[in-house]
């Protein structure tokens, strides 16, 4: 079905073109909202109290999405008859970060981790549109499925009391492409027959399921320090299922590692889903006129 889609995609943008009687093009900006009803990760905090001998273990889920930030949109639209029309939209994401923390609590010093993600999308979303009988305002209605392009970039910082100086870590995320699903509602006002401005609410549900991470920097105070990592700490590949081998070394059991081949993880979904207000404008290129279906007189 995933090969078959871009074809369809083109046939879709083919036909519309041929049977069009208006082109239009839209420009967008907008800022997207992540959805709070989603959760990225979460913080956690594990405190030990030697005077107590008690240890204290905190969980509070981050609920947002990698969704939210600025989007830029170009939009051609086909228009079939008064009330139908259909939009091929582009659109790139630039994410605002977000950021969960794993703080362990020693009774004579914190040891921290703060990671920060950012995700970059690029995405293509073939829309029917469905809009009252034009006038000064026009209501219209839209729905579609996106092809999305996803890449997710994270940031770890490591400090502890009993170590000088911090620890970094920056990987990227990587998968195949994303559908997802998006709707819009909005209100056109036509300014002349060439321009009318607009603006919409639109909600997209978008999920992205990596499928590798790769490690592109590592720093010690500073110090650039990748060169001494193995291909098991680089490279982790994402895979449904799969199977880890534990050996007893003696003093208990521990993970059987190849450090020459990449680490295995079972997959996980990342949110990406949105809500989002944009103004912009419609710029009409191609009207073709109704033909004139009045009988032709021949006078003698």
């Amino acid at each position: 079905m995933k090969r078959k889609l871009p074809f369809l995609l083109l046939l879709a943008l083919i036909t519309s073109v041929a049977y069009a009687q208006k082109v239009y093009f839209k420009l967008n900006p907008s800022y997207n909202f992540g959805m709070k009803d989603q959760t990225l990760g979460y913080d956690y905090s594990l405190r030990y109290s030697a005077a107590a001998n008690t240890i204290v273990e905190e969980y509070s889920n981050v609920r947002t999405s990698l969704g939210k930030g600025y989007m830029g949109s170009f939009a051609i639209g086909f228009k079939h008859n008064e009330n139908v029309s259909s939009e091929y939209t582009f659109s790139y994401l630039s994410g605002k970060p977000s950021s969960f923390s794993e703080t362990i609590h020693y009774y004579n010093g914190d040891e921290i981790y703060t990671t920060t993600v950012k995700a970059n999308v690029m995405s293509f979303t073939p829309t029917l549109v469905f809009s009252a009988t034009e006038k000064d305002w026009t209501p219209y209605l839209a729905a579609g499925l996106s092809i999305n392009f996803i890449s997710v970039k994270e940031n770890t910082e490591f400090s502890s009391f009993f170590i000088n100086g911090n620890t970094v870590i920056d990987a990227e995320y990587k998968g195949s492409p994303t559908i997802g699903f998006t709707t819009k509602i909005g209100v056109i006002n036509k300014i002349s027959d060439v321009f009318s401005v607009f603006g919409e609410f639109t909600y997209a549900h978008l999920n992205f399921s990596p499928n590798t991470k790769e490690v592109t920097g590592y720093t010690i105070n500073k110090q650039d320090s990748l060169s001494t990592l193995k291909e098991y700490d680089i490279h982790t590949e994402y895979e449904n299922e799969i199977s880890i081998m534990y050996e007893d070394n003696g003093n208990g059991f521990e993970e059987k590692r190849n450090m020459n081949k990449p680490r295995e993880a079972r997959k996980f979904t990342m949110p990406l889903s949105y809500f989002s207000f944009s103004i912009g404008v419609k710029i009409n290129i191609v009207r073709r006129e109704k033909p004139n279906n009045d009988a032709i007189k021949i006078e003698n």
